[in-house]
C-alpha cells in the first residue's frame, strides 16, 4: 500500500531509542563528512602520502596540502588524518540493542581496525583460478592473519552473499573460505569475446564473375557455395551475439555486486578497502567489421556509475587479477622452447594462436582492473602470486590515509569527469589518490535504473545498505492489531533544503516489507513523507533524531521485516531486517 503523509515529529517516539551522533556529525553542514554523502556536494578525497622509500607519512597538516579540480585550484573545506584505530578507540556499546529493534548503524559493530572485504569473484574468474584463490587465502590467515584487522568475506555470483561479517577472529574467516565452493564462471566465458570474425567469402554478385566450381562439388553458379558461407556467417553472427549478451550480463552482475557493498560500507567511517579477486572483464567487445557494429558494446557508464558509488562511500578497491595466482607457461623452466633435440621451436600451431589471442584479450581486462583501481583511489596487482600484499597494502593504507574536501567552484552538475590532483608542500612526498569523479546531479537520480535499487537491496538475501542510518522498532502486536513499525532517521544522513521562509524541507520514502519464513512477499507498505520544518523543529530532530510510524497488516505468522528509507532528494538510501511474530486473531 502506498500513503503520502507529514513527517510525525513527536518527541516521544524519539526518545525511545539512543540516537548516537559521532563527533564528525555534530560539526556544522559546511564540514561535516556525514553530509557530503547526503548532498554530494562537497568532494572528499582519500590521500595516502609514502616517502622515497614508500614508508606511509603521517605528520601532515592541512597547510601542507593543495588540491585542483581540472586544473583549477580549490579551497580546502574539510581536512581530517585518519589513523589506525585501536579496540579502545573503536565506541564500544558493551550492551545489546533493546528487544525488538534493529539499526543498520556501523557503531553496533565494536571491532578495532580498518574494514576491509575481501570479495571473491566468481561470474569473472575461471574455476581453477578461484580455486587458487582459495588456498592462498586460507595460507594467508593461517601464517599472516593480524587480530587488529577488521575482515569481511563476500562472495560475488549470479546473487552477492556474506561468506562472513566483519570480524577479527581467523577461525571464523578459515570456516567462511573453507565453505565456499568456487562457482562455475558465467556462461560463455569460454568462448571469445572477440568479435574479429570474418564476413562470408562468397560474394553475391553474378555467377561469371565467379571462378569456376569442379564438377561435383556443387551447382555450377557456385549457389551451394553461397548457401555454405550464408550458414557459416549466420552462425558467427549467432556466437557474436551471445558473447556480447552474455558479457552485458556478467557486467551487469559486476556492477550491481559493487554498488551494493559501497552502499553497505557507506555508513561506516573513513577510509574503506575492497581487496577484489577477478579475472576481470574488458570495457568492450572490439569489432572490425562494418556489419558487426550493432553487436559491439561499451561497458563505460556501467563502470563510472559503479566506481562513483565506491568513491562516495570512501571505498577503495584494490584489485588483484586472480589469473596471476596461477603459474603461466611463461613463467615455466620447463618450457625451453625447444625440441627434443635441442633445435629451437618455430612452428606456429593453433595453440600458440590461441596463446596469443588469449594475450590480447588479458590486456584489455587487466585494463579493466587497473580502471577500477586508479578511480577510487587503490592499487592493481597483476601478474603477481604474492596475494598477501594486496592484503596487507589496503590495510596499512586505510591505517594512514587523509581525507581532503572541498566545494567545487563548477556548480553545473553535468555527468562529465572532473579531474582532481592533490600536491603535497614537502619535498620527496609521492601521494594516490582517485582520479577523479563524475559530476552527477545527485537530484536527477531516478534516470536510469537508480530508481530500483532500494527495491533490489530490499529483497531477500541482499547485505545491509548504510547511506541513510535509522533506528527502528516493531513490537508483536497483539491479535487482531496492525504491526506499527517505528523509525528513527539520523538527520545528519539526509539532506535538508532550506527554503525561502527559513524553513528546511526534506522528502523521504519508507518502506516496509513482510517476508515469510518461505521467503515470499506477504505483504508491503510504502509511506512518502515531506514536510517543511520550523527552526526550532528542525534543531530538535538534529538532535534527537527524525521519527516516523509506519503500519502494516499482517495475518498471524512470524515474518522477516526488510525496512527501507530513502532520501528523495538525492536517491541514497539505508536498509535492514527485523523478524517479528504478529499473534493469532482471537475469534
Amino acid at each position: 500500500m502506498f500513503r503520502r503523509m507529514a513527517f510525525f515529529c513527536s518527541a516521544g517516539l524519539a526518545a525511545l531509542f539512543p540516537c548516537p551522533m559521532p563527533a564528525q556529525m555534530t560539526q556544522s553542514a559546511s564540514d561535516s563528512p556525514a553530509v557530503v554523502r547526503a548532498t554530494t556536494r562537497l568532494v572528499q578525497v582519500d590521500v595516502v602520502v609514502t616517502d622515497a622509500s614508500g614508508h606511509l607519512v603521517k605528520d601532515l597538516s592541512e597547510s601542507d596540502f593543495s588540491i585542483t579540480e581540472n586544473g583549477k585550484s580549490q579551497k580546502i573545506a574539510f581536512f581530517s588524518f585518519l589513523g589506525k584505530q585501536t579496540s579502545g578507540e573503536t565506541k564500544q556499546r558493551g550492551a545489546q540493542l533493546p528487544p525488538h529493534v534493529t539499526t543498520n548503524r556501523p557503531e553496533w559493530r565494536p571491532l578495532a581496525g580498518p574494514p576491509i572485504v575481501l570479495l571473491l569473484d566468481g561470474i569473472n574468474t575461471q574455476v581453477e583460478n578461484q580455486l587458487q584463490v582459495r588456498k592462498q587465502m586460507l595460507a594467508f590467515l593461517a601464517e599472516h592473519f593480524d587480530p587488529s584487522m577488521r575482515v569481511a568475506v563476500f562472495a560475488m555470483g549470479n546473487e552477492l552473499t556474506v561468506l562472513q561479517d566483519f570480524t577479527s577472529d581467523s577461525t571464523l574467516l578459515q570456516r567462511a573460505m573453507e565453505k565456499y565452493r568456487s562457482q562455475a564462471a558465467a556462461a560463455g566465458r569460454q568462448g571469445s569475446t572477440d568479435l574479429n570474425l570474418p564476413p562470408p567469402t562468397g560474394d553475391a554478385g553474378p555467377s561469371s564473375s565467379r571462378a569456376a566450381v569442379q564438377p561435383g562439388a556443387g551447382a555450377a553458379d557456385g549457389g551451394t557455395d553461397r548457401s555454405l558461407a550464408n550458414i557459416a556467417y549466420a552462425l558467427a553472427r549467432f556466437e557474436k551475439e551471445t558473447t556480447a549478451s552474455t558479457l552485458e550480463l556478467r557486467i551487469g552482475h559486476t556492477v550491481d555486486a559493487l554498488g551494493a557493498i559501497a552502499r553497505y560500507l557507506s555508513g561506516f567511517p573513513g577510509r574503506k578497502v575492497i581487496v577484489w579477486f577477478s579475472g576481470s572483464f574488458p570495457f568492450n567487445l572490439s569489432i572490425v567489421d562494418a556489419p558487426d557494429q550493432d553487436v559491439y558494446r561499451s561497458y563505460g557508464e556501467q563502470i563510472h556509475r559503479a566506481t562513483n558509488l565506491l568513491s562516495d562511500a570512501q571505498v577503495a578497491v584494490y584489485t588483484v587479477d586472480a589469473r596471476g595466482l596461477t603459474g603461466t607457461s611463461l613463467a615455466d623452466p620447463s618450457q625451453t622452447g625447444r625440441d627434443a633435440n635441442g633445435r629451437m621451436q618455430l612452428t606456429v600451431n593453433d595453440h600458440m594462436l590461441a596463446n596469443e589471442t588469449e594475450t590480447f584479450g588479458r590486456f584489455n581486462e587487466e585494463d579493466s582492473l587497473t580502471k577500477f583501481a586508479q578511480e577510487t583511489g587503490g592499487r592493481a596487482f597483476l601478474n603477481t602470486n604474492d596475494l598477501s600484499q594486496a592484503i596487507t597494502a589496503g590495510i596499512e593504507d586505510s591505517a594512514a590515509s587523509y581525507v581532503v574536501g572541498y566545494y567545487p567552484d563548477q556548480k553545473k552538475w553535468d555527468g562529465s569527469f572532473r579531474n582532481i590532483k592533490v600536491k603535497v608542500s614537502r619535498n620527496g612526498l609521492s601521494v594516490r589518490h582517485r582520479r577523479g569523479y563524475y559530476a552527477m546531479d545527485p537530484e536527477k537520480w531516478r534516470r536510469g535504473n537508480s530508481a530500483n535499487d532500494m527495491k533490489v537491496a530490499l529483497a531477500q538475501g541482499s547485505v545491509d545498505s548504510t547511506s541513510v542510518l535509522f533506528y527502528v522498532r516493531a513490537l508483536p502486536p497483539a491479535a487482531d492489531s496492525e504491526v506499527r513499525v517505528e523509525f528513527l532517521v539520523d538527520p545528519h544522513t539526509v539532506s535538508f533544503e532550506t527554503t525561502s521562509e527559513g524553513q528546511h524541507y526534506c522528502n523521504l520514502e519508507f518502506q516496509v516489507q513482510a517476508f515469510g519464513d518461505d521467503g515470499k512477499q506477504i505483504a508491503a507498505e510504502i509511506q512518502q513523507a515531506e514536510a517543511p520544518l520550523k527552526p526550532e523543529t528542525y534543531e530538535r530532530i538534529r538532535n534527537s533524531g527524525l521519527p516516523m510510524p509506519v503500519s502494516i497488516k499482517l495475518p498471524a505468522g512470524t515474518y522477516s521485516l526488510h525496512l527501507g528509507v530513502r532520501d528523495n532528494r538525492t536517491g541514497l538510501f539505508g536498509t535492514a531486517e527485523l523478524p517479528v511474530t504478529v499473534g493469532a486473531r482471537s475469534k
